[in-house]
């Protein structure tokens, strides 16, 4: 008869880590939605890319605010529509967006001059007309946080 753990480790609960999470088809109707919401623009430079039929767009990058290992939910609020260079620049917390989508650049110095002339005229994030498909404040707000190590 099996205890429920053995010397050697074993056990029969059921292996953590490998839990199923959202199906595959969930992220990529996030992904497809995000792109669709944008209109194929880059939300901080405001860049009109042309639909591609592919799985994955050559130029933008759909981009969790609050990542998803961090408690970020699957839903369009939490995602940003980026090209490569706006979401290297999103992510290291270069570029931060305030609740009301003015679009900050947290640290200059480090910012990649191709994106600094590149930004959106007018310092604002383009957001989806749609209010229910616009970044939460909520995730703007972690991220903010997280950026400045709070």
């Amino acid at each position: 008869m099996a205890t429920s753990r053995d010397d050697r480790g074993w056990s029969e609960e059921g292996q953590r880590g490998f839990e199923a999470g959202a199906p595959l088809e969930a992220y990529e109707a996030i992904y497809r939605l995000v792109l669709m919401s944008y209109r194929y623009r880059c939300a901080i430079t405001g860049e009109q890319f042309l639909p591609d039929v592919g799985l994955i767009h050559p130029h933008l990058e759909v981009v969790a605010i609050r990542p998803r290992a961090l408690g970020g939910p699957l839903e369009i609020s939490n995602f940003l529509a980026l090209e490569e260079h706006a979401a290297k620049a999103f992510r290291a917390g270069i570029i931060e967006i305030e609740d009301d989508y003015s679009v900050v650049v947290a640290r200059p110095q480090a910012l990649d001059r191709a994106v600094a002339v590149r930004l959106h005229p007018g310092g604002r994030l383009l957001v989806p007309d749609e209010a229910l498909f616009q970044p939460s404040p909520a995730h703007l707000a972690f991220a903010r946080r997280a950026n400045r190590g709070g």
